[in-house]
């Protein structure tokens, strides 16, 4: 089961948001929906003040459904299909990134279609060293993120922006990646990107009024990360500075958190089934695994008894293949089937990821509220909801 709290979502934003009011006011804090795409958690943001970062197709459906503005709403994606941009700009949305030339044709096709003017943002690529995983690292130049700045061809398109009566070009954009450990490199995205809108208004005559900065906030996981206020007041402060050196008006600031907003607010709880003694390990076999956690990150994991570690497992899922291992070398109490045990801070990315493998279905998903209440926010899947979609010709 995914247990989601609505206390750690509101603080976390409400945290945020009074960082940027204390160091940057002029900024907009837009929910990354990619971490956490329940409707519920969403709402919760929703109310709480935040907007939200949305992919074009059923992400958009969600922060529909969870009840935003679509003023609120800013559309993401590198290859967004013709119809979804369409849809976007007829409920409302005006703000669109633009990740390369096709999308860019798209949008001023769509715009055309449905009578709108949108503001586009270019998504830049300054080809960064970036200090995280390199599965979640986006402006490196191997990354498929973006648009060259170097070579000219981010200049490229945004001069194509200028010079279409369909779009207004309104802002530039960096996503750095996630979990990222350090804040220099929200200092060199900054200047890149302040210098990128320096040139589009030396060269094309605009003035950027949006500095886009993505998200990256990490939460600490088994290891020391930059403090949020520490990476806001340097932020504030490279903005301040490369737009005095550079004659240009300060921008809005954009922010886009998603790990920074859910992760912590996510435990997932699962049953002990087996527990398997090796020559090698001492395996704590669970009733879901990696289907259901996400990986890439160390999490924390807590059995929640009134009992002191006195063993160390490997605390593995049912799944068959060797990797489904969530964490090893754990001490935690004696453990026995039947016994609960939690994995800590999954509320980014574990939902959005998890998988069938296996056939298994996906858990449930609690919301906790600020009184102590839960509300049941999705039931735990069948087998007809694993393979409910699948067709067996007659004959085969």
């Amino acid at each position: 089961m995914y247990a989601f709290f609505e206390d750690d979502l509101r603080t976390n934003y409400e945290t945020l948001r009074q960082i940027l009011d204390e160091h940057y006011p002029d900024s907009a804090v837009h929910f990354a929906v990619k971490a956490n795409y329940n409707l519920g958690v969403l709402s919760v943001l929703r109310d709480a003040g935040c907007k939200a970062e949305a992919y074009a197709r059923c992400e958009l459906t969600a922060t529909r459904r969870a009840g935003f503005d679509a003023e609120d709403v800013l559309l993401t994606g590198m290859n967004r299909a013709l119809e979804d941009i369409e849809r976007a700009l007829e409920w409302g949305v005006s703000r669109l990134l633009v990740d390369n030339a096709a999308e860019l044709e798209k949008i001023i096709v769509a715009a055309d279609a449905t009578g709108t003017t949108p503001d586009v943002l270019i998504c830049g690529n300054p080809a960064m060293d970036v200090p995280t995983h390199p599965g979640v690292a986006t402006a490196t130049r191997e990354s498929k993120f973006g648009l060259d700045i170097e070579s000219g061809r981010a200049m490229a398109v945004a001069e194509a922006a200028v010079e279409s009566d369909a779009v207004s070009l309104a802002g530039v954009q960096l996503h750095v990646g996630s979990q990222i450990r350090g804040v220099e490199p929200y200092g060199v995205a900054a200047r890149e990107m302040l210098g990128f809108a320096g040139r589009i208004r030396d060269e094309l005559d605009v003035e950027i009024d949006v500095l886009h900065l993505g998200g990256g906030f990490p939460v600490p996981y088994d290891e020391d990360v930059p403090a949020t206020e520490d990476i806001v007041e340097h932020i504030a402060e490279t903005i301040r500075g490369t737009c005095a050196d550079l004659d240009l008006a300060e921008p809005k600031l954009f922010v886009e958190p998603g790990r920074r907003l859910v992760g912590n607010a996510g435990t997932y709880l699962a049953t002990v089934g087996v527990v398997k003694e090796t020559p090698y390990a001492d395996f704590a076999v669970l009733d879901g695994g990696t289907n259901a956690v996400s990986s890439h990150w160390p999490y924390p994991v807590y059995a929640p008894k009134d009992r002191k570690p006195t063993r160390k497992y490997h605390v593995a899922g049912p799944l068959c293949y060797t990797g489904d291992v969530i964490s090893e070398d754990v001490a935690l109490p004696e453990l026995g089937p039947g016994d609960l045990v939690a994995v800590d801070k999954i509320g980014a990315y574990s939902l959005g990821s998890a998988s069938h493998t296996n056939a298994e279905p996906k858990p449930p998903v609690v919301l906790v509220r600020s009184d102590g209440t839960h509300e049941c926010l999705r039931t735990r899947e069948t087998c007809e909801d694993v393979l409910g979609r699948d067709r067996s010709e007659d004959g085969l």
